[in-house]
């Protein structure tokens, strides 16, 4: 009985010492998660959950454009009905005998002959052609077809609209989080005196994702005026000319700069 009451003692002591380890280890890494939960917050969750928002929307406004090489042939078979006048030459001399009736003047009486006429080669006739004329054929079709396809129009758009509406909330409360321990105070406050921190509020970012902030200021930067803005730094000797380039800005000029002697 003595030996397992000392075995009982040791096997607690090892207990107590080995949760005594753990929870300094979780204390440690705890604490390590709190110095970092910034970093991870502006560094990690809010750019690939913002980005993934993002990226859904960017996909369902997009469009495709490209064009498309159609190489192929049609069957064509109809009857083409003809009924028309126009003009054939004669490819040959065509022989022509007919029988003919001359009827000689002054009561000479009638003679019964025939006529035998040759039309020449190159004769141009006018004829009247009504016939049916029968089509059968392959047309070869090789062109460029320009196609705009809307995402938004297709069935891809719902499944788009379904990933933005489950990132969106996420975003939300991204943006509406402290990004770093001096705001963490007011944060507080605010929450514990109910002054309305209503985390899932409508936020610019979960309004306006697409195109990203960083494309949106360099499509702005890249429309704006930039011409080039003239200074004159004068002292009491010489006048400096500068050239910066950038958009216009207006610059309200000092007294000149008198050295001391």
């Amino acid at each position: 009985m003595q030996r397992f009451r000392v075995w009982w003692n040791s096997f607690k002591t090892v207990v107590v010492l080995l949760s005594f380890a753990l929870n300094m280890i979780l204390v440690v890494v705890t604490l390590l998660l709190l110095m970092q939960i910034f970093a991870i917050k502006n560094g990690v969750l809010e750019p690939l959950v913002d980005g993934l928002h993002a990226s859904f929307v960017g996909l369902d406004n997009a469009v495709i454009e490209r064009s498309i090489t159609v190489e192929d042939s049609i069957p064509v078979v109809f009857t083409l009905p003809v009924d028309t006048t126009t003009n054939v030459v004669l490819t040959e001399d065509v022989p022509i005998v007919a029988n003919a009736s001359f009827t000689l003047p002054g009561g000479g009486g009638v003679i019964n002959g025939r006529v035998d006429l040759v039309l020449p080669t190159d004769l141009v006739l006018p004829v009247q052609l009504s016939i049916e004329v029968p089509v059968n054929a392959d047309v070869p079709i090789n062109l460029d077809v320009p196609v705009n396809i809307p995402l938004n129009e297709t069935e891809l758009h719902a499944p788009f609209v379904h990933l933005r509406d489950l990132l969106e909330p996420y975003v939300r409360v991204l943006d509406h989080l402290p990004d770093g321990w001096s705001d963490t105070p007011d944060f507080v406050i605010d929450v514990l005196q109910g002054n309305g921190v209503d985390l899932v509020a409508p936020t610019y970012d979960s309004e306006h994702p697409w195109p990203p902030p960083d494309q949106a200021r360099t499509t702005e930067t890249t429309g704006a005026d930039t011409a080039p803005l003239s200074l004159d730094l004068t002292t009491s000797s010489d006048a400096i000319p500068v050239q910066v380039a950038g958009p216009t800005a207006t610059f309200t000029p000092y007294p000149a700069f008198t050295p001391a002697s």
